[in-house]
Parts: structure tokens; sequence; C-alpha cells
């Protein structure tokens, strides 16, 4: 195909998914910031203020329940606050969770909504696929904080975190383009060598990490970032941050089932664990660690 017709084609269904998500100049701001060593909390209070409708998702996020207002039957009742309020919160937040925490929060209740839905051209249900990012994010993260505590390598977590939380955002997008052709997918699907790489690009003519990939660039997101998303599944052996989501990825099934019918055909390239200097147990650890800690997966997937 044609990069004219390539770049067609993502136009297309980028307007089929309706609004983007404008937070993420947001993310992308505070990347640069968290780079920063003497970087002061007001800029970062700034930048989430900037966007009122991400900073009042935030805010609302931030509430306990034991704070919240409820009306008869057990509803939140929204508190309408001042600006000084709102600010005085976020400021309140960044002091107490530190800019890498507010980072990956504010990176799910950016897509956290596009990924959530339910994805019918996979198969998945409501939620399913907004939970299994939310894992791989958090395994990514961990996997580049093992690695720094161990003195193996320093692979930045919160661009791990990312990475893994956006990785199949382009399933989020090619969702109706293969309800369009679901009896054809379903009866390729069956085929002894089928793979869904394979079959989105049979059926779409481009596959979910490409165009993941090219949404994140319309995004501005990071190289980083757009590099991990393209290759989470082939990553090559210079590919670190790839390599990464790919070993995440395929974790991820060890804690919580992605859903859908393209769960069915996931393939480990055992050269990612040479990549990014990993060993097995390794993964078994951090399968472990984050299975247990449902408080924080909790925390990102219930937005």
């Amino acid at each position: 195909m044609s990069a004219a017709h390539n770049e067609e084609l993502i136009e297309r269904i980028t307007r089929q998914m309706g609004e983007l998500p404008t937070s993420l100049e947001v993310v992308c701001r505070l990347m640069l910031m968290l780079r920063n060593p003497t970087q002061e909390n007001e800029h970062v209070v700034t930048a989430l203020y900037s966007d009122r409708q991400l900073s009042g998702q935030l805010v609302r996020k931030l509430e306990s329940n034991e704070e919240a207002q409820v009306d008869e039957k057990g509803n939140i009742i929204e508190r309408k606050r001042s600006e000084a309020e709102v600010l005085q919160v976020l400021d309140g937040a960044v002091l107490q969770m530190g800019y890498a925490a507010i980072l990956r929060l504010v990176s799910a209740l950016s897509v956290g909504k596009l990924l959530a839905a339910e994805h019918k051209g996979y198969g998945m249900q409501r939620r399913e696929l907004w939970v299994h990012s939310v894992v791989v994010g958090l395994i990514a993260q961990r996997l580049c904080e093992l690695l720094a505590e161990t003195g193996r390598d320093t692979i930045d977590p919160s661009l791990a975190f990312i990475s893994g939380l956006m990785h199949d955002t382009g399933k989020a997008a090619l969702s109706t383009e293969l309800m369009l052709k679901l009896k054809q997918v379903n009866e390729a699907a069956l085929e002894k060598d089928a793979n869904w790489i394979k079959l989105e690009n049979e059926f779409c003519l481009i596959d979910h990490a490409a165009l993941g990939a090219s949404l994140m660039r319309k995004w501005k997101l990071p190289k980083e970032v757009v590099d991990a998303v393209a290759f989470h599944h082939q990553p090559a052996k210079d590919q670190k941050l790839a390599s990464i989501i790919h070993l995440a990825d395929y974790s991820s099934r060890f804690i919580s089932n992605p859903g859908g019918w393209s769960s069915y055909a996931v393939t480990f390239d055992p050269a990612a664990l040479a990549t990014c200097k990993l060993r097995l147990d390794d993964i078994q650890r951090v399968v472990f660690h984050v299975s247990q800690d449902r408080a924080t997966v909790d925390t990102y997937s219930n937005i």
C-alpha cells in the first residue's frame, strides 16, 4: 500500500474514533518536566490546570469516598470547587504522590475512556482492553524498576508504563474496521497459521501496532513511546523499551485475561529477555508482585 493510501486510511479510522484525548498534550508536557530534576511543583500544577476537564477528572479521582458527599442512592454528589480550591488539591497531590505517579495517573485518565469501551471487532467486552492495558503498563514499569534496582540497566519506568498503557490503542481504532468484515475475519482466524497481525493487515491493510504508533505520532508522544508501540510484537535486538512491552504484554496473561479472540495467539520472543538483560525468574517475581498489588491495579483501572 502506498504511503498516501496509508495516511488516508489512518485519517479515516481516526475520524471514526471521534474526539481524541486532547489531555495527552498535558501528558507530553509532564514527560518533559519529569526529565528535569529541578522542576518546580508550581509549573507541574499549572500544566495540569491548563486542561480544565482533565484537572476536574483528576480532582474527582483524588477525592476519597470518605470525603465525598453522596445522595440517598449512594451516588457521589459532584462538588463545585473554586479555581483556588482545585489548585490547592492539585498542589497537594503533586507533593504527596510525586511527579511520576501523577504522570501515570494523568496518562490513564487521558486514554481510559477510549480503551475501556467494548471492542466487538476483537470480541472484547467493555473494560477488557483497558484492564489488560493497565496491567501491561504496571508490569513494564516494575520490570524497569527491577533493572535499576539490580544495576543492570536504566529504562525510564514512566515511559514504560505509558507505552504499556497505550500499546494496544490501535485495537480500539481497528475494531470497527474488523466488524465490517467479521464473518470473513472469523473464518480466516480458524486457519492453521492465522495470527492477528496477519489478519489485521489482510482485512484492514494495517495492523494495530502500526496504527497505534501512527496515533502516538499524531498525539505528539515521545519517539520512545511511538517505537515501543510500533514494535511491541516484534522488537529488534536494540529496542529495549519495545522488548520490555513485548515481555509485559505476554506476562500479563498470568494476571488477567486480556479478553477477545486475539488473546489466543500470543507469541513470545525469548530474545527480548536478552535485550533487556532480564531472566525468566525476574518475570515471575514481577508478575507475582503486580498480581498481589490489586490496590494499584484498581487505582488506574477504575477510572
